[in-house]
């Protein structure tokens, strides 16, 4: 499988961010083969056509669609590439965490490392002109990068993050918290890193410092779901993924299935 990394030095100055229209970046791989990548992506599609397959999901690329990407979600585009119109936005995680000394920043955002819900987002014309606005801004401060550019480039990622987030939680009926609640984005960058090895809810429990009723408490608000229904949810996709992208015997299966059972 193809891992596409990100190029820190493509602008003669390291700098953990990229933006531009498919004519900018005429490279993209929107091809049919199975292919992932080391950093975070985001794509506004004013013109679309065909379907994405993000992980187990089938995504319909139309008109004004946002999709989603986290770092290694496997996909294959099924598209007209010269019918397409985008942006692109793509960044490491430490390009805002370091700069707003949180390390959780991208686990706060409902529409990265979501497994249950879908990884796109239809806006009205409005909020996607607002969005392609901004985007505009972003992209000139990069092409014309200057010695204090990167804090006017980081603080237009995060307008534009945080407005999707809200209304990616509020389409999809989940929280957009993201200042409190701080245990929950904890307990999700855990998971994610770990859920493969471990399931027992109370090692996630002891490794946060706070009980497993707590714990429950914390995720219920955040997510809308308990403790065992995130576990559960995480541990069938690894499954899933199992069954869609791996050519696994039938004894391996097994071997890997019993390695995801649920410990509670």
């Amino acid at each position: 499988m193809k891992t596409f990394k990100f190029l820190k030095n493509k602008y003669n100055v390291e700098l953990l961010i990229d933006i531009g229209t498919y004519k900018d970046i005429p490279f993209y791989f929107f091809e049919s083969e199975l292919h992932h990548t080391d950093f975070y992506e985001l794509i506004f599609f004013s013109k679309g056509n065909g379907y994405l397959e993000l992980d187990q999901q089938r995504i319909e690329i139309s008109d004004n669609t946002v999709v989603f990407v986290s770092p290694y979600q496997k996909r294959r585009w099924f598209l007209d590439k010269t019918k397409v119109e985008c942006y692109f936005l793509f960044f490491q995680d430490s390009f805002l965490s370091n700069f707003f000394s949180d390390k959780l920043f991208s686990f706060r955002l409902q529409f990265f490392y979501n497994k249950t819900k879908p990884l796109y987002l239809k806006v009205n014309d409005d909020f996607f002109k607002q969005l392609t606005n901004i985007i505009k801004e972003l992209l000139n401060e990069v092409k014309t990068f200057r010695s204090d550019g990167e804090h006017i480039i980081r603080a237009l990622l995060n307008f534009i993050l945080i407005k999707l987030n809200r209304s990616y939680a509020e389409h999809y009926l989940l929280s957009s918290e993201t200042e409190n609640n701080s245990i929950a984005f904890m307990f999700k960058e855990i998971l994610q890193n770990e859920v493969r090895k471990i399931r027992n809810i109370d090692y996630y429990a002891q490794q946060l410092g706070i009980s497993r009723v707590t714990l429950n408490k914390c995720i219920k608000k955040q997510f809308g779901v308990t403790v065992s229904e995130m576990v559960n949810e995480f541990i069938l996709f690894e499954i899933k993924s199992l069954l869609t992208y791996t050519k696994l015997n039938i004894n391996e299966f097994h071997i890997n299935c019993s390695s995801h059972r649920q410990i509670i």
